[in-house]
Formats: structure tokens, sequence, C-alpha cells
């Protein structure tokens, strides 16, 4: 639908705007315009949901609410830039009858209401990646605090990095909205791995990818608590979960003791046999030795005759790929013997073990 305009003269339009700015609250925009938007900027959309711009603000006009499958990917609804020196962090209003899509102008972060998630008819969202310094309604003291319980509780691989937190509001001219949302959305979180090795970047002690989840602030203790996750998706790098209530969260990741996906290979390994080499379905070298992959970043690894003798324990890595070799000698350095051994890796209560052959 078209909205009327009315001509007036510049001067005019000047003094009427400087005075809705004087009384207007704090949390309405300037024009609605947009298929539910209501955008702070000096253009008016034509009806057609072309993409609306103006004072350094952008956005996707009367398409901006068209009901969205959630996911990772980025979408065409409420794509937009900050603006400077309006609203910081900017926020759009929508309508609560309309499933509202919002991206982050960065893609950090990415959220979807599905439609009458929010008992009231209009309200603001704003999405603000700095709610340690910079709060929209958060005590910085309670994220602090909560971190803190974290770091006492799992160790170091627990650490909340910045740039992997966010503050969602939902608000109106009255007041933030703290109710449960009536119907969950889904929020896609984008961590750091520039280097693609499963590593969060800047993490130290390494944090793996593979043990991020998503926690919600409860503000009434100063906890973090886990939300339901739909899962990584490492291409896009992001982690996507289940939201019901507005608040910080953040990505958070744990010490990895999984030995689910432990292997060993090359099973047989023959360095000396005709396919010898490092290739898929070749039977290794010596200077490689048997390589296991996936292993927790807490435990060991032993490796025993069939008539159960010790032959050799090695400790698991704490840092880096979740990849290490036996150079298949003993602990005093000598070559096992051709053979079948066992293998078992151990991390706390979890245990995993198979099979090797060696051939000399």
């Amino acid at each position: 639908m078209k909205i009327p305009t009315l001509k007036v003269s510049r001067n005019v339009l000047s003094l009427l705007t400087a005075a809705f700015l004087f009384v207007r609250p704090a949390f309405c925009a300037l024009l609605p315009s947009g298929g539910g938007y209501q955008i702070a900027s000096s253009v008016i959309d034509n009806g057609g949901g072309a993409k609306l711009s103006g004072g350094e603000y952008a956005l996707k006009g009367s398409i901006g609410q068209n009901d969205l499958p959630p996911g990772p990917s980025r979408s065409n609804g409420g794509d937009y830039s900050k603006r400077k020196g309006f609203y910081d962090p900017p926020h759009f209003t929508y309508q609560s009858g309309l499933a509202t899509t919002l991206v982050m102008g960065t893609g950090d972060v990415q959220l979807f209401f599905p439609a009458n998630s929010v008992n009231k008819e209009v309200f603001d969202i704003t999405l603000n990646k700095n709610p340690l310094y910079q709060p929209i309604s958060i005590d910085p003291s309670k994220i602090t605090d909560a971190s803190q319980k974290m770091l006492d509780n799992e160790g170091g691989w627990a650490q909340l990095l910045p740039s992997n937190m966010s503050e969602m509001a939902i608000f109106d001219e009255q007041s933030y909205f703290t109710d449960t949302l009536a119907n969950k959305g889904t929020m896609s979180m984008r961590y750091k791995d520039d280097n693609d090795d499963g590593i969060l970047d800047d993490s130290d002690p390494s944090v793996r990818v593979d043990t991020l989840n998503t926690w919600l602030l409860d503000e009434s203790v100063n906890s973090w608590v886990m939300v339901p996750g739909l899962g990584v998706d490492k291409e896009s790098k992001t982690l996507t979960a289940y939201f019901g209530l507005a608040g910080v969260y953040a990505l958070i990741g744990t010490l990895d003791t999984t030995v689910t996906n432990v292997k060993a290979y090359p099973v047989p390994f023959r360095p000396n046999g005709p396919q010898a080499g490092l290739l898929k379905g070749q039977t290794g070298t010596e200077a490689k030795g048997i390589i296991f992959e996936s292993l927790p970043q807490t435990g060991r690894i032993e490796i025993y005759t069939l008539d159960g003798r010790l032959v050799r324990k090695l400790a698991t890595p704490t840092s880096g790929p979740a990849v290490m070799s036996w150079n298949v000698k003993t602990a005093s350095g000598e070559k096992v013997a051709s053979g079948v051994y066992i293998w078992r890796v151990i991390s706390g209560a979890n245990v995993k073990t198979g099979k090797l052959m060696v051939i000399w």
C-alpha cells in the first residue's frame, strides 16, 4: 500500500521534524514505512518492497517480514547497516502478527521470530555486540560474575570471548519486554576460525569448535544457562540455537572429553609393504607412525598386546588439533613386534577401544 505524501515547504518540514524529535519517546522511530517496519530515514517506501536507504541506514522495505525459514544463511529481511549518530545500536519496530528475520550488519548474529511471538502489537528489537562495555539494559557485573563461575567450574576452556557475545532487547515506548516468547525463535551466532583448524581463534587454552554451545545469561542468579542447540555449521561458521527470552547470549566452549569419534589408522600398519605411503588406502610410513584422530583434550591412549601387557601410554593433546601419532615403539624406544594390538582411549569416564595390526 502506498503511503500518501503531503507537500510542504522545506522550512515548515524542518520545524515539524524538530518539534517531533523534541517530544518523541526514546524508543520511537521517525518514519513508519516498509512492510511493518518503522525506519529512521528520509525516504518513503513506494510499496514495491525495494531496498530503502537514507541517513546511512538501509533495509529491505515491504519484504522485511516475510515468513523466512530459520537457519544460519543470510536472509533478505532486516538487512541493515549501522546508522551513526542516531540509534546505537540501531533497531527496528515490528508487528506482532508477522514473522521477523533480522540480521546484524556484520552478519555476526541472525534472529528469526515466528509470528505472534511477542504479546505486543508493535515492538522494537535491537542487537548489541558489546553488552560488557556498552550495555542496553544489562548490568555488566552480572556477565563478569557468571563468566567467573564458568571458569571456576570448567577451567580456561570456558573462557568468554567478547566477540562471541550479543545482547538482544525487545521493548516498546513503555518498557522492556522480559516475558517468555509465545513461540520460540532461533538465533545464529558466528564464531571465528579463520584458518579452519577447528580451534576458536584467540582462545588460550585452545577451545575446539565442536565443544561450543549457546548460553543465556540468567540474571536472577548471575549464571550462564545452556540453550538447546540446532548444531554447528562449519561452512558458515555459525552456531544456531533456540531462544525464548530476550537477554545476553554467548558462545562458550568446554573441555573436550568426547571419545566417540576417535579412530586410529592405517590398519594394517605396514610401512615396508607394497602399498606403503600416506595416501588413502595405503599402509603408512615408519616416519609418520600410526595416527590417532578426534582425540579428547584430556586423557590418555594405552596400547596393549592381546594378552593384556601394556606396551605404551601416551597423553592426549590438551591444545591444538585433536590429532597425534604413535611411533609404534615401546616406552624404551624399541619397535614393537609384528602382531595385533589393542588400543584404548580414556577421558574421565569415557572409554573407547579398537584394534591395530603391525606388519614389519
